[in-house]
């Protein structure tokens, strides 16, 4: 049995209180477009939307769409150095997708996965560093949302570098992947994969906050029968999404066949309710009430591993992971045995800070101190 599947099943009770899979890299058929956007983030000087080619875990081709921020005043020789910042939750449909957001010209407000993260992006950009944001593949695209895939988000993440600085020439190819919970989970996968890239770009480390990993160890143990646990629940949301991803990705599955006609509905419901509003609708409905079937079905456990997993093998650059120690969406213990088994396989150079009184929602704003530097670091 392995560190982290040690972890987890000795922390088990602390979630109910509170092995990557590689794809080949393809070419995909170009479809690149860049235009400026309608507003910008505190620090930037300018801003592009871009639309840019990519794969998803498949190794099929597919359009993500993004954004593009530029620091103020002439670039360095050789280029502005670039963070890929793979952002937290939105949703799964096109209206959550900051896109979209953008392209309202009524909207004014950043979906809060966004503005969770602008108090590090704002000093990036303060400090000369360029700030590349993927929407990642079906969000504002023809495509379905892959919800924590972490193939098809990594890929995301990593293609959009290379898309920008095809583009604006003022951007350099060397560049971190960091991101917040969902984005935090893509950022370490993007870490695992980048030498599949090669010498298309000069990648230098991960920085990670809460990340989303585990979840294809905790998500089995869910059946019609688990015993109710209040704290359960804050996972019922989560599960929607990645069923919703999942249903689409493997249609061989039958995903249909684990749900109750509760399930089916909120499925249903998923791409018109944005994250805060889906939280909200499912607040005191438990994951377990979505279920007809055990998800520790072998076909069903195979499946959530190959789609969820964070790898934890293949890193060759630093890695940082953030973790706030009052957050009660990603649980401190699943990030712990993540961490742990980073160190179990071998990577050497992993930075764990498990952060006092830090949320899900302030983590990034509590480390900046900490981050910038590290990540400035990293690029130099």
């Amino acid at each position: 049995m392995s560190i982290r599947s040690t972890l987890i099943l000795s922390t088990a009770a602390a979630l109910f209180g509170a092995a990557g899979l590689f794809t080949p890299i393809v070419d995909a058929a170009p479809s690149r477009s860049i235009d400026p956007l309608p507003r910008l983030i505190d620090g930037a000087a300018e801003g592009y939307s871009i639309s840019y080619p990519t794969i998803d875990e498949h190794g099929r081709p597919a359009i993500a769409r993004g954004q593009v921020y530029l620091p103020a005043g002439p670039p360095p020789s050789g280029g502005w150095p670039v963070v890929s910042w793979a952002k937290g939750t939105v949703g799964v449909g096109d209206s959550c997708a900051m896109s979209i957001a953008l392209s309202d010209g009524d909207a004014e407000d950043d979906p809060l996965a966004v503005e969770l993260s602008k108090p590090l992006l704002t000093q990036l950009l303060r400090s000369g560093t360029a700030v590349v944001s993927t929407d990642y593949i079906g969000l504002g695209t023809t495509d379905a949302h892959h919800y924590l895939n972490s193939i098809s988000e990594a890929n995301a993440v990593t293609d959009i570098v290379s898309a920008a600085a095809d583009e604006l020439p003022e951007l350099s190819r060397t560049w971190v992947a960091a991101g917040h919970s969902q984005g935090g989970a893509a950022a370490l996968t993007t870490g695992a994969r980048a030498d599949i890239y090669g010498e298309r770009s000069d990648f230098r480390g991960v920085t990670s906050f809460a990340p989303s990993s585990n979840l294809e160890a905790v998500l089995p143990l869910l059946s019609p029968t688990t015993p109710r646990i209040a704290a359960l629940d804050n996972i019922t949301a989560t599960l929607i999404y990645v069923l919703y991803g999942l249903r689409d990705s493997r249609p061989d599955l039958d995903v249909n066949s684990y749900l109750s006609e509760l399930g089916r509905d909120y499925l249903a419901q998923a791409v018109g309710r944005c994250i805060s509003d889906l939280r909200q609708k499912v607040s005191g409905v438990a994951p377990q009430q979505l279920l007809t079937r055990s998800l520790s079905d072998p076909a069903m456990a195979s499946a959530l591993r190959d789609y969820l997993a964070v790898p934890t093998t293949g890193f060759t650059r630093p890695v940082a992971i953030e973790q706030g120690l009052a957050d009660t969406v990603v649980p401190p213990a699943l990030t712990t045995a993540l961490a742990a088994e980073l160190v179990a396989h071998g990577v050497h150079d992993v930075t764990y800070l498990p952060v006092p009184n830090a949320t899900h929602y302030d983590i990034v704003a509590a480390t900046v101190g900490d981050a910038l530097p590290r990540i400035l670091g990293m690029l130099r």
